[in-house]
């Protein structure tokens, strides 16, 4: 290391009883080092790409409503594709996913936010995917139905069921409603199935993205009514995450790629 320094005729590191640190200029230079063999390792593989002989694993970490809506299609073209690439997917709530891709546990994470709300972090790259409108879900004997669009005044008077209050469904909750402690949480659940049974027996209703209404066959039954949201933020926004400092392996882009292209038979 002392040789590199004198070669480059910089200090890179400054050294204590406690061991080394790095100085400003190493900082950079490490981060540009970090860049320079991510780029050798796409080389690599973008190299085995063109002879098929893609490897290894790549792993996902999704929020329910993409991982129960676009995301197997695009495993299952990705697997077809790159037979050698051992997939792995994990469905958790947005706080996991982000954890999930800042500790290196998934390659890459796919997660949503409000438009206007996103939060910008300076560990994470974001690659937009879709914009799904809100909807309000309900049974058919609800005095909603007679509406063809639920405005988010309207529904305070209404029980609801949600996902537990883990910390960014709190957040999600406030947002959309404003006055969190108004809203009736009749139940809240981690298991998804829970919330259908609430509202089939018309005890509740629940706020779905449009996504999620056009995959999952419960939302389309006779005795289930689908309504648009009239509120501040009427659309949640889909993205992929990974670290910024870490370059898409071949098998990532192609996830990437086909997620976008499901993404858009969607719209």
């Amino acid at each position: 290391m002392s040789s590199l320094e004198e070669e480059l005729g910089v200090k890179i590191f400054e050294r204590s009883r406690t061991g080394l640190e790095p100085t400003e200029t190493g900082k950079k230079l490490i981060e540009r080092a970090q860049d320079i063999i991510n780029r050798i390792e796409e080389f690599k593989s973008e190299a085995k790409c063109e002879a098929s002989e893609i490897e290894g694993q790549l792993s996902i970490s999704a929020v329910p409503g993409m991982c129960r809506s676009i995301v197997p299609k695009t495993l299952a073209a990705i697997n077809e594709k790159f037979p050698k690439v051992h997939l792995q997917i994990k469905e958790t709530h947005l706080f996991q996913v982000r954890k999930d891709v800042l500790n290196g546990e998934a390659d890459i994470g796919v997660v949503y936010s409000f438009p206007s709300s996103q939060e910008e972090n300076q560990q994470l790259a974001a690659t937009h995917i879709i914009d799904s409108s809100m909807m309000v879900c309900f049974r058919k004997d609800s005095p909603l139905a007679k509406k063809d669009v639920i405005y988010m005044e309207e529904l305070h008077k209404y029980p609801f069921v949600a996902s537990a209050n883990v910390g960014d469904t709190k957040k999600f909750h406030a947002y959309i409603f404003g006055d969190y402690h108004k809203i009736n949480f009749l139940v809240q659940s981690q298991n998804y199935e829970t919330k259908k049974h609430f509202i089939s027996q018309g005890l509740a209703l629940c706020l779905e993205s449009d996504l999620t209404t056009k995959s999952d066959p419960f939302f389309q039954r006779e005795d289930i009514v689908v309504r648009p949201l009239i509120a501040k933020e009427p659309k949640l926004s889909y993205y992929c995450i990974k670290l910024k400092n870490q370059n898409y392996s071949v098998a990532g882009k192609e996830f990437l790629k086909e997620l976008q292209a499901q993404a858009n038979q969607i719209k």
